[in-house]
This record gives structure tokens, sequence and C-alpha cells, in this order.
């Protein structure tokens, strides 16, 4: 049997083709916006004031704290979990503290000390200042992700 294709049939290929590129794009742009984020905060020793979190999806962003998407979540227990939605894929990492007296501010001593605990993504080391990019830096996907962090008080 040999098929033929008229003019007619190509019109209507060339319709559907195109239709079923534009659903694809639409598709993989919905896909591109519907990673979430789920944050699980831990060690949380006293209970009381706001924990300020933010989002950050580039190195020069980060250093400059210029987040993407950030929340405040009042403190009532020791175990906090925060959802960010919305969130394209790419690479992102997360700077967090603890506003224990509710000042709005990450309280310093002599300006380069934290005295209210802390936390990055990937529970990211502060050695001599806050964590790196590199060091609190993970890719997020399409789809659900969770990252735990542990926030830290310094001992001095």
């Amino acid at each position: 049997m040999v098929y033929r294709f008229t003019p007619r049939f190509s019109k209507t290929c060339l319709v559907l083709g195109i239709t079923l590129s534009l659903a694809a794009q639409i598709a993989s742009t919905q896909s591109a916006a519907a990673a979430s984020l789920k944050v699980d905060v831990q060690d949380i020793e006293h209970p009381k004031g706001t924990l300020m979190i933010a989002v950050f999806n580039t190195q020069a962003d980060f250093t400059k704290n210029e987040a993407v998407q950030g929340k405040r979540i009042p403190v009532k227990d020791a175990v906090i979990a925060v959802r960010f939605d919305d969130l394209p894929s790419g690479t992102y990492a997360i700077k967090m503290f603890q506003d224990v007296n509710d000042n709005g501010k990450l309280d310093m001593r002599g300006g380069l000390i934290p005295t209210e605990p802390f936390g990055f993504s990937n529970d990211a080391p502060a050695i001599f200042g806050p964590a790196s990019w590199s060091d609190a830096r993970f890719e997020l996907h399409d789809g659900q992700n969770q990252q735990t962090i542990h926030l830290k008080t310094l001992p001095f």
C-alpha cells in the first residue's frame, strides 16, 4: 500500500507538529518552575524569637545578601520545617539565623562573632567568617528537594 501525502494532510501534520511543540515548551517552562525546597532546621536550643532564612541562587547575591526568596518563621519548637516553592532548577545556597531577641538582625560580639544561632545549607562550616558559596551551594532539581540544617551557636 502506498501512502500519499496530500497538501491538506501535510497542513494538518504541520499544525499538529506546531501544537505539540508549543505544548512541550509550555510543559518544560512549567516544570522549570515546579521545583520546591523543604528545609528542616534542627538543634534549636531555645524555642523563641524568629528564624530568618534566605535562599540565594548566585554567588554574588549570596555575598551581597540579596535573596531570591526569604522567610521569617516564629520559633516555637526545637525543629522547624520551612518550604520554598516555585524555584527554577539550578544552584542555590541558604543562610539563616535565629533572631532570639527579635531585633531584626544577627547580633554580633565585637562586630565579628555571632551571638545568636546560625546555619548554612549543607551544614557548611563558618570558620573565620560566614560559610563560602562553594561549601553551601547545592543543586535544586524539578520536584521535591530537601536540606537539613543544624543551627550552631559559637561557644565564646
